[in-house]
């Protein structure tokens, strides 16, 4: 037997083979072999789990539970709450920098979380023509399309879309589709009854820093929620 693996072999116990005399040194040898690829495989996996176990330690070692009473969220521990007083739904922030903040809204009427919808695409050869008194100039995007007299909207939308699963609730996650630029955060259509009607669930920021998108979209997922 060879070292370890020879260890490894005495300490299992194995069904008794019969082998043919000339046989016995080949087959010993691949015996050997096997077990030096286990103990091999064995090692990549504890190597992998430890690495694995560390990052997790150190994650846990550098979040913190920010705990607003009907949900609560892991966030890094440089993340503090504001107290907001809502009218007829649960609100409040998470001051994320001295730039960057989120905003949640927990009741029958929370924002979707849609594209602005309203805003009105025209090309911009049009710019004179707009009647400033009836409609509002802001809610207008002009562009410069001349490639075709056909204006596509979703080519000029800010927002990708994705869903999820958030706490075992169906979840609409919202980010950028340029870095910097758009809407970070979640909705949920349905978290439980409340009163006559049922409670939802928004948070997000605008035009975050890119490194905060990302701790954003990884704190969303840590997301507990729990009815009084």
């Amino acid at each position: 037997m060879c070292g370890t693996a020879g260890i490894l072999l005495n300490s299992i116990s194995l069904t008794k083979l019969t082998c043919k005399p000339a046989a016995t040194a080949a087959s010993r040898h691949s015996l050997c072999a096997i077990f030096l690829a286990m103990q091999r495989i064995l090692l990549l996996f504890t190597i992998v789990f430890g690495l694995t176990a560390s990052s997790q330690t150190e994650l846990r070692r550098d979040t913190t539970t920010l705990d607003f009473g009907l949900f609560t969220i892991e966030t890094p521990k440089s993340w503090t709450k504001i107290k907001e007083r809502g009218t007829d739904s649960y609100v409040g922030r998470i001051a994320i920098d001295n730039k960057d903040t989120l905003d949640f809204d927990l009741g029958w009427y929370s924002n979707k979380l849609y594209e602005t919808g309203d805003t009105i695409i025209l090309h911009k050869s049009l710019i004179n023509s707009i009647d400033t008194s009836a409609m509002n100039i802001a809610e207008i995007l002009f562009v410069d399309d001349s490639s075709s007299n056909y204006l596509n909207p979703d080519k000029y939308r800010k927002n990708n879309y994705s869903w999820d699963t958030i706490d075992g609730r169906k979840a609409k996650i919202i980010y950028p589709r340029q870095s910097g630029i758009g809407t970070t955060g979640i909705y949920i259509d349905s978290l439980w009854v409340g009163g006559s009607d049922i409670d939802r669930f928004n948070l997000y920021g605008i035009n975050l820093k890119p490194e905060n998108e990302k701790k954003v979209l990884q704190a969303i997922r840590t997301l507990k929620f729990h009815k009084k």
